[in-house]
């Protein structure tokens, strides 16, 4: 750039930015269009015809324009309804896993009602129905010969040392032991259980045996010359006065006359099994 250009003497005083005056055959045209358009619009309502047309030129892009917000607005819904469902789907799991457990204790229940029900019709003795209580088993015990069965108890009971503890389908055995919430049993299996019985039939008197949970018990010292027959069944029969008359205990199975022995051996299959039963009645005499 040259020296000189730089001089204010070379700067120009006109306008830069003038506009130049319209040309007068311009302003009669657009006077002339601007009549035109007002008389068509008064004769021919063309004014409203050209703003419908724009409107319906102009709307889709109007359209155009909503598409960002209908896209978020959807988007909201979806991901809203997404998480709302989501949470009613956890609501109804919830809801039914609690049914599933009422269901579930309730089945349980029918189940405790009907043993219980059963045990009230097993006692069928002439024996006062009231003073049978219903207790829970708690625990029993692993050992083969001397299983323990613990019941659960009420504190305020009538309970005493022998009482007899039955269930639907017999004796069980003798409470040997009483806590302030709970009772120990001796069960008619235990190798220390002596239990005075009758049979059925024969009538005849004898002391059976416990062997071992699981195993068949055995009646003590019958001498050959005695009448037992197998399929009899046996009855507590009230001697010692520690069961009372009446018990259904067991069934004779098997009768044998050993050679080396001056006693016969007759094996007894026990009625009941504290294993598979839940309820248990006890005889509060």
């Amino acid at each position: 750039m040259l020296k000189r250009e730089h001089k204010v003497s070379n700067i120009s005083s006109e306008a830069i930015f003038a506009i130049p005056a319209m040309k007068p055959s311009r302003v009669v045209i657009a006077v002339i269009f601007c009549l035109f358009l007002m008389l068509t619009d008064v004769r021919y309502e063309s004014g409203s015809y050209l703003r419908s047309v724009s409107y319906d030129l102009i709307k889709p892009l109007t359209l155009l324009t909503r598409i960002p917000n209908y896209l978020f607005e959807v988007s909201t819904v979806f991901f809203t309804s997404r998480q709302s469902l989501v949470e009613k789907v956890e609501l109804l799991e919830r809801e039914n896993f609690k049914l599933e457990a009422i269901n579930n204790s309730l089945d349980k229940l029918s189940i405790d009602l009907r043993k219980i029900n059963s045990l009230r019709s097993s006692a069928n003795l002439d024996l006062d129905e009231e003073l049978f209580l219903i207790s829970k088993k708690n625990f029993l015990s692993s050992n083969e010969y001397q299983p323990l069965l613990v019941l659960d108890v009420d504190h305020d009971n009538n309970l005493t040392i022998n009482n007899a503890v039955l269930s639907e389908e017999g004796l069980v055995g003798r409470v040997t032991n009483l806590g302030f919430l709970s009772a120990e049993v001796m069960l008619v299996q235990d190798v220390r259980s002596s239990i005075p019985i009758i049979s059925s039939e024969s009538s005849l008197h004898a002391s059976l045996k416990g062997m071992g949970l699981g195993r068949k018990g055995e009646l003590n010292f019958i001498k050959k010359t005695a009448s037992f027959r197998e399929g009899e069944k046996l009855f507590t029969s009230g001697l010692g006065d520690v069961f009372p008359q009446g018990l259904l205990v067991g069934e004779i199975v098997s009768i044998s006359d050993p050679v080396d022995s001056e006693f016969l051996k007759i094996e007894i299959s026990f009625f009941s099994s504290p294993i598979n039963q839940d309820y248990f009645l006890i005889h509060a005499k």
